[in-house]
């Protein structure tokens, strides 16, 4: 059975991470100079992420409290 054609390799230009060069003089801004509206973007997208994170970390086992425990 022949096999089917494939499709040509597209050359895309690699992503420029900057991470060949030297350290970075870039600080990011303070968290009070960012608007409004990126600043609660933010916000709900890390809650999502630490309640995304909480829901699959294994939860401590329940024991028993003895008589030496309260």
């Amino acid at each position: 059975m022949p096999q089917p054609p494939r499709r040509p390799r597209r050359s895309d230009p690699q992503l420029d991470l900057g991470l060949t060069e030297g350290p970075s003089t870039l600080t990011p801004p303070a968290w009070s100079a960012l608007p409004t509206a990126t600043q609660q973007t933010l916000t709900r997208l890390l809650t999502h992420l630490l309640v995304a994170y909480a829901d699959r970390a294994p939860q401590p086992t329940i024991r028993d409290g003895g008589a030496d425990e309260r």
